[in-house]
């Protein structure tokens, strides 16, 4: 069975859903739902047995641009989230890391940097001292990949380290949870970089 795609802006919240299995039929809400990033999905909620419950319905979310496409039907609540979005994005493009140029020269041989967070603001550190700050986003784990490399690019092989702290944690992983690993795999990665330059004559 293919599960129906439902339009965020049409008539998902009344339309009613008919499993071919067992015959249940109820409107989205009425089902087995599970929200994910981008979307919500609907089980039937009927005796299956042992079989799975089929999956009867998908409602993506809007894009901002989609929201906007459509901003005489959102209600005040919604508008006001998507214009914190938005008052959020553009201060995240306005003072994101763009070039590793804008990092400034550390002596040290060896960087150990944190990644941490003050509010809602990441904070780059060596030891007490700040490198670099920039608005916070959730589930960052691209943005830290992004910002490494052009420490990486800055501070080449003396970067040994980019360790998040506990305060950074909840923003950079969010809810997936491949996302520490990942991190971890990554960290791992540069410490061998950094090792292996250290036996290079």
């Amino acid at each position: 069975m293919t599960a129906i795609i439902l339009d965020y802006f049409g008539d998902w919240k009344t339309r009613l859903l008919t499993c071919p299995t067992c015959g249940w039929t109820g409107t989205f809400r009425e089902g087995l739902t599970e929200i994910y990033d981008s979307l919500e999905d609907c089980e039937c909620p009927g005796e299956h047995g042992s079989l799975a419950r089929p999956m009867l319905a998908i409602l993506p979310f809007p894009t901002l641009e989609d929201s906007r496409r459509n901003w005489a039907s959102l209600p005040e609540a919604e508008k006001a989230h998507v214009e914190a979005i938005e008052v959020s994005l553009n201060a995240f493009e306005r003072l994101k890391l763009r070039s590793a140029a804008a990092l400034p020269d550390l002596p040290d041989p060896v960087l150990d940097l944190l990644w941490d967070q003050e509010g809602d603001e990441v904070v780059l550190r060596l030891g007490d001292r700040e490198v670099w700050r920039e608005p916070v986003r959730y589930e960052a784990v691209w943005r830290f990949d992004e910002v490494l490399a052009l420490l990486r690019e800055k501070y080449g092989a003396r970067l040994r380290d980019l360790l998040p702290t506990p305060a950074s944690e909840y923003h950079l992983y969010g809810d997936k949870l491949w996302s520490p690993g990942a991190v971890q795999r990554t960290r791992e990665g540069l410490r061998l970089a950094w090792e292996a330059a250290q036996q290079t004559p």
